[in-house]
């Protein structure tokens, strides 16, 4: 499922208006559409379901991102220069043609991936296998009809998944097998989730003692899974500083409010439309901030270069406890004890 073919095919009889609609379906696929809604269901449904969700997503989004420089493999684009990159229109310019496997089963020519591994111009974003698309928005709709137990969104999901795979395999992101593993590592994740809300840990999750700085278990647990393994996944280089930077900064934001109490969701619809409003605008400013910053300072060498990429993630997603504080000043949210 590593053939060119098919991608080639569809691009053959694809048309300028019908590739836009490609390119408007894939952004529903990004991490930061889905970010969005999550940050939509955290500020103006359900803050903890919406940070269950965050968890979903970043824990798919981890470990898609090992397995992408595990495997290494290329795009489509890399494998075959008659591919066309119809998400960004950029010329392919590969020195290989018509070298996609002839087999259904075949992997791609070891003289291909033994030419892109060693390529200079080596970053993360060129690796295929699996489709990050695929996977976040499998673990997001699948999430979100397991925790709302919603038979809409549980027939919507598979729609969801199906057009984000083929927007991918039409641009010329991603080979059909990019897309299924993508699907699979999003569909395992879902079924840990689902066995998480039914397990006494959901609730423990939400209580202040569980983050307490104490030897406990479920306190041990916590802090393993939402600090230790990132550290030690960024200390092997195995997940980007960006990536890192999101995980890490919901995760010291989610901290910082669980240490004095979550906030209830009891507001009429103008409420929560203001501090969804609150949350977004805060997450966009600081990171165009940043951006702008960054791009103005300029790197001196990698280890800046990675502290920058971490910051400029960090700050952005730490921002989800600015907005609670805020939103709790202006009056926009109760405080309740009742638990989810």
């Amino acid at each position: 499922m590593f053939q060119t073919e098919p991608i080639i095919y569809l691009q053959s009889h694809g048309t300028p208006w019908f590739t836009f609609l490609m390119i408007l379906i894939t952004t529903l696929g990004s991490s930061a559409f889905l970010g969005a809604i999550t940050v939509i269901i955290t500020f103006g449904i359900d803050f903890k379901r919406g940070f269950l969700l965050f968890q979903l997503l970043m824990w798919t989004g981890l470990v898609t991102e090992v397995l992408k420089l595990l495997v290494a493999f290329p795009r489509p684009d890399f494998v075959d220069n008659k591919v066309l990159n119809l998400e960004y229109g950029v010329k392919n310019t590969s020195p290989f043609k018509g070298n996609g496997p002839e087999g259904i089963f075949e992997l791609p020519d070891k003289q291909i991936l033994k030419a892109f591994r060693l390529q200079e111009a080596f970053t993360l974003s060129s690796f295929g296998f699996p489709s990050g698309h695929v996977s976040l928005t499998t673990a997001l709709w699948g999430g979100s009809a397991a925790i709302f137990d919603s038979r809409i969104i549980r027939i919507f999901t598979p729609f969801m998944i199906v057009i984000i795979a083929f927007s991918r395999v039409y641009l010329g992101r991603h080979f059909i097998e990019d897309v299924l593993g993508g699907a699979m590592v999003g569909l395992i994740f879902l079924f840990i989730f689902t066995r998480f809300l039914k397990s006494p840990l959901k609730d423990d999750f939400f209580k202040k003692e569980s983050f307490e700085f104490t030897l406990r278990r479920q306190n041990s647990l916590f802090y393993f899974f939402m600090f230790v393994i990132p550290i030690l996944l960024t200390a092997f280089s195995l997940v980007s500083a960006t990536v890192a930077g999101v995980y890490f900064g919901t995760n010291v934001a989610y901290l910082l409010i669980v240490r004095k109490e979550i906030p209830d969701d009891a507001g009429s619809t103008a409420q929560r439309a203001a501090r969804v409003f609150i949350a977004l605008l805060l997450l966009g400013i600081s990171s165009l901030i940043l951006d702008f910053w960054f791009k103005t300072a300029g790197t001196i060498n990698y280890l800046q270069y990675t502290l920058i990429g971490f910051l400029k993630t960090f700050i952005p997603a730490s921002t989800i406890w600015a907005s609670v504080t805020v939103c709790t000043k202006l009056g926009l949210y109760k405080r309740d004890k009742e638990s989810f």
